[in-house]
């Protein structure tokens, strides 16, 4: 069944805006610095990468897979922004055109082991993930490098609250909610992670839009690399790691179905705000690294123990 209609999507994401309100609400209270313009500008600084690989990610569930390769994904993009961007033969686009066609590449490998060879996602994204972790440290066994200094400036631009990494989030969800509300593109990711049999049997080409799904996915963990690279100033063969499951995190949390086919992409815009904020009140607190992880492994276990239950109330 078809969820992506843009009032379904709408309403399935009220949930989480309510949480995301409450926890401004509480946050701004409890702590006057979260509510100066420095700090929006530092969270939405914070969320970008995570918000934009959490589009792909959240493309990859709908589909009904996973993919634990984003956060590799990420890190070499850094590590070739680092290299490449500010000298050598590549040059700022050379060095863009890269990093995008490097996570196609991946999410096609992706995309042909689970479709073509039925490698089930968790172990594919995994292998792909391992290797491409040995690749940026082979290239940058420490961080290092620099960015080029045009795209760094360019890039962290600010007009008040207003930023250009802020404008690239926002362009990007309003990309792909149309896409996913009102194209056949859309349409047919939430038929195949739907009831893949079924979609199949209806004629939608199930086999290319996975690979699709996973191409893209690849594609913006480049973008958000990209973006990482510019916080940094510099590359990090590791500094991904975190991101393949924090964008599982934003995108359960946003009230995307581990299970495919349901979901909105609203809500997963909601639900990468609600983890980077997380880390970010919890750094303002000074709560140490790994109670963070314990902080942010529990609201993922609730958002899925919510979803469970309301889908044993629709059964």
């Amino acid at each position: 069944m078809f969820q992506g209609s843009m009032f379904k999507q709408a309403k399935l994401a009220i949930p989480v805006y309510i949480v995301l309100t409450v926890m401004l609400i509480i946050t701004s209270i409890l702590s006057p610095t979260f509510r100066t313009s420095d700090n929006f500008v530092n969270i939405v600084s914070q969320v970008a990468p995570l918000a934009i690989v959490a589009i792909g990610q959240t493309i990859v569930l709908l589909l009904g897979g996973i993919d634990l390769s984003l956060g590799s994904i990420i890190s070499l993009t850094t590590v070739l922004m680092a290299l490449c961007s500010d000298h050598g033969a590549f040059g700022l686009t050379g060095s863009l055109l890269l990093c995008l066609l490097t996570g196609a590449f991946v999410g096609l490998i992706n995309g042909i082991g689970i479709i073509k060879f039925k490698i089930p996602p968790l172990i594919m994204t995994l292998s792909t993930m391992t290797f491409i972790k040995g690749i940026s440290l082979y290239l940058m066994p420490s961080p290092g490098g620099r960015v080029n200094m045009a795209f760094m400036e360019f890039m962290t631009n600010e007009w008040g609250p207003v930023t250009v990494m802020g404008i690239s989030i926002l362009l990007l969800y309003v990309l792909f909610f149309f896409v996913l509300s009102s194209t056949k593109l859309g349409r047919y990711i939430y038929a195949s992670g739907g009831d893949g049999e079924h979609a199949q049997k209806s004629g939608i080409p199930t086999t290319k839009i996975q690979i699709t799904g996973y191409m893209l996915s690849g594609v913006l963990a480049a973008i958000a690399g990209i973006l990482l690279s510019v916080r940094l100033f510099s590359g990090d063969p590791v500094v991904g790691d975190s991101y393949s499951l924090d964008s599982i995190a934003a995108s359960v949390v946003g009230g995307i179905s581990l299970f495919g086919g349901i979901g909105s992409i609203i809500g997963t815009f909601a639900g990468s705000f609600i983890i980077s904020m997380t880390n970010n009140v919890l750094n303002m607190l000074n709560i140490f690294a790994y109670y963070q992880y314990i902080v942010k492994g529990l609201i993922l276990v609730m958002a899925l123990l919510l979803f469970q239950l309301k889908r044993r109330r629709k059964s």
